[in-house]
């Protein structure tokens, strides 16, 4: 069950885009963060877990409300970023910790509440993340996940794979993935299986500007690890030629500027 062979379950893509992730895209995961906290009750001396840390997007917010904040990631470069921004925003209170969020190395019944931004999702085994973090969870203690919703219902997802179409044909189009957490129902029967309870699933879309389409593809290019890997499949030459017909399909896609384009994600809810 739960088996996943995405190549964005390993660690190299995103060690690939972890400088560029940190300069675009977690800015904009910033915002489903900002939900998945509010959606948890933190009390000053919470002990707090961000599974999938990345280079902090929610860690370095929630140290702001909790007494400590675990975070595990499988990219070295991904957690060295994050030390720093925790470094520069003087939080002390961040302890990062490079390993498998399948296998985990804390105690059962430490965290009072524990999050995964669009990181669980991705994992080879998910049962495994979900009963991972249900063992280090204290009873009583609160988890909050979030997944992207299907592409269909994100124009700016659409634009993304739209893009990389144009580049490389040969991607498939995105199709409806009814065995991923995509899908609220199999969301929500994970979670159960786990042993959560009061279970809740919802939906929340956010809006993210588009100025020039020249600044929205820069941005895409620098924090996409699926672009990234595109680029790296290419030569400089032919990565030029390539990117060209992509501007032009943005550009096509995007006539009047400037705007905002919705994206759409789920988040999963629950108590041990």
């Amino acid at each position: 069950m739960s088996q996943n062979t995405n190549p964005l379950s390993a660690a190299t893509p995103w060690n690939l885009v972890a400088d560029g992730y940190s300069r675009t895209t977690m800015q904009m995961l910033a915002q489903y963060a900002e939900a998945a906290i509010a959606a948890v009750n933190i009390q000053p001396g919470s002990c707090v877990l961000d599974v999938a840390c990345g280079p902090g997007t929610l860690a370095l917010m929630v140290a702001r409300k909790a007494a400590k904040v675990h975070g595990i990631d499988f990219s070295e470069p991904m957690l060295e970023i994050c030390r720093r921004n925790a470094e520069q925003s003087s939080l002390n209170n961040i302890e990062t910790q490079h390993g498998d969020a399948q296998a985990m190395p804390y105690a059962d019944n430490l965290f009072d509440a524990t999050f995964s931004m669009f990181g669980l999702m991705f994992f080879p085994d998910r049962g495994k993340g979900f009963a991972e973090i249900y063992r280090t969870l204290k009873p009583g203690g609160s988890i909050a996940v979030t997944s992207w919703a299907p592409v269909s219902e994100s124009p700016a997802m659409q634009m993304m794979f739209g893009a990389l179409r144009v580049m490389k044909p040969e991607i498939s189009e995105p199709q409806a993935a009814v065995a991923s957490l995509e899908n609220p129902q199999v969301f929500k029967q994970e979670m159960q299986d786990a042993g959560f309870r009061e279970v809740k699933i919802d939906r929340v879309r956010k809006y993210f500007p588009v100025e020039t389409v020249e600044a929205f593809w820069s941005g895409m290019v620098e924090g996409s690890a699926p672009i990234q890997m595109l680029k790296r499949s290419m030569g400089e030459a032919e990565w030029r030629e390539k990117e060209q017909l992509a501007l032009h399909y943005l550009h096509t896609c995007l006539k009047s500027l400037p705007t905002t384009l919705a994206s759409d994600a789920w988040l999963g809810t629950a108590v041990k």
